[in-house]
């Protein structure tokens, strides 16, 4: 007996089409008499989030095409084990040579378990069924088989995200996704991280966003980082370059190896770079504001800031003009303590990456193929930098991102407590980045909707989060 994993791709609500698919490969292919084929939750439905909404007339239509299943598979030898989303739940079915029938399985927060024996062995089967960015927690055995359909396509179709198989507390082989029928005994591909599956949610995400609210086009400033570089690539392999606009926006602070990284980014993403210089509009305001003030003020802040909204204006005023939505290309560190500027970069209709760290960006574009190809290596391997003074880099006012994210990570997702973080990394270090985080908090509840990848979104941040991070100074 040989277990299989089939990973062909699904029409979203064509069950129909999804079904007669299966019994074409079953057919088209060589199976052994009693191999095993395993399907993902998704099957019927095709996309998870759309599996919530089973109605009666659905449900009909998928009791149907199952009895079609059943019957295109009489004869072939094989077992198929294929969960069924209903109105109230799922049900697993086992079909053997056209006769199904129901099997046990136990629930946990985000997917279900079958126990299967399989190739003699007790495998559990885990099933997926949370979105991407909700809660997924099985309680996982020494040996089992996940399958996760966390992988989705533009036209509605959805793959699986991931297979691994575990035998004794050891992985034996993971899978990513991909168009085929995978085996069990198949040597180890590469594992779906959680950066593809954080790169799948932005995509469907905008790709929804979009359908919802009527845009059909999107608008971006490309300052030649990488938070930009990687919200563009995105919205590219959503729409297309030809309804993705890019605008550079420059001040006298920016520098030539921007400008050629931008450049270099639209050319390998097929976009139509324009550029609009700020400083008329820069300069006409600060004098302005100046005129205001009192002699030896400190303004330093106040014209990092003003080049900041103005870029914001510039973009909203061309969105407004071809009604297009502007996207912001803010990541959740620098929103987490505030390195942003409120009207100003904090601009925008939907924020793609405020759930995504910024370490956790590079690490997404090291690891998605399509990233690594479109982004440039240099706008990886440079120091990050607002470029609103001279010289500056991000680590001027900030730690490192690897130091930052990870006590951030472990305040925010693993709600350790201020003892703790400040035994870890020092008192000093510990308290600056709760302080300023909850300096932050009026930025954290102004900042554009947000696509949510993870179980703690900053906006869900309480001030009783705070309790115990704080050293009282009384």
């Amino acid at each position: 007996m040989t277990v299989y994993i089939c990973s062909q791709s699904y029409r979203l609500f064509d069950p129909d089409h999804n079904c007669r698919s299966l019994v074409t490969g079953v057919r088209s292919r060589q199976y052994a008499k009693g191999d095993v084929l395993v399907l993902p939750a998704q099957f019927m439905n095709g996309m998870i989030e759309e599996a919530r909404a089973v109605r009666d007339a659905h449900w009909e239509k998928m009791q149907g095409a199952l009895n079609r299943l059943m019957s295109g598979l009489k004869r072939s030898g094989i077992s198929v084990i294929l969960p069924v989303r209903r109105m109230d739940g799922y049900d697993v079915y086992k079909i053997v040579d056209g006769v199904a029938e129901v099997l046990p399985f136990e629930s946990f927060e985000g997917g279900f378990t079958v126990r299967q024996p399989l190739d003699s062995e007790p495998y559990d089967l885990i099933f997926r069924t949370a979105c991407v960015g909700e809660a997924f927690k099985p309680d996982l055995p020494s040996s089992y088989v996940l399958i996760d359909g966390q992988a989705f396509t533009d036209d509605g179709r959805v793959y699986i995200g991931q297979c691994k198989v575990v035998r004794n507390g050891r992985t034996r082989s993971t899978h990513l996704a991909s168009d085929k029928i995978i085996s069990l005994d198949e040597g180890g591909a590469a594992l779906l991280s959680d950066h593809h599956i954080r790169y799948e949610g932005m995509r469907v995400a905008l790709r929804e966003y979009l359908n919802r609210c009527g845009f059909s086009k999107v608008t971006i400033g490309l300052s030649g980082g990488l938070d930009s570089a990687v919200v563009a690539s995105v919205a590219v392999s959503v729409l297309g370059s030809d309804r993705v606009n890019v605008f550079a926006l420059p001040s006298c602070y920016t520098s030539e190896a921007s400008f050629k990284d931008a450049r270099e980014l639209c050319a390998n993403l097929g976009l139509h770079l324009r550029m609009i210089d700020i400083m008329p509009a820069f300069k006409l305001l600060e004098s302005t504001v100046n005129d205001q003030l009192p002699y030896g003020l400190d303004t330093g802040l106040m014209k990092e800031n003003l080049q900041a909204r103005i870029r914001g204006v510039y973009l909203m005023a061309l969105s407004n003009a071809d009604g297009s939505l502007v996207l912001n290309t803010g990541n959740k560190s620098e929103l987490a303590v505030g390195y942003c500027t409120l009207y100003g970069d904090m601009v925008g209709g939907l924020a793609l990456l405020s759930d995504v760290y910024k370490s956790d960006l590079y690490a997404m574009c090291e690891t998605v193929d399509f990233l690594r190809e479109m982004i440039p290596s240099n706008i990886l391997t440079k120091a990050p930098s607002a470029e609103l003074r001279d010289n500056q880099t991000d680590q001027d006012s900030l730690p490192s991102y690897d130091v930052l994210d990870a006590i951030l990570h472990q305040m925010i997702e693993e709600r350790i407590d201020g003892a703790k973080l400040r035994k870890r990394w020092g008192s000093d270090l510990a308290q600056q980045v709760v302080r300023l985080v909850k300096r932050s908090q009026f930025k954290h509840r102004l900042a554009p909707l947000g696509v949510r990848l993870s179980e703690e979104p900053l906006k869900g941040l309480s001030s009783v989060f705070f309790e115990g991070l704080l050293v009282d100074r009384r």
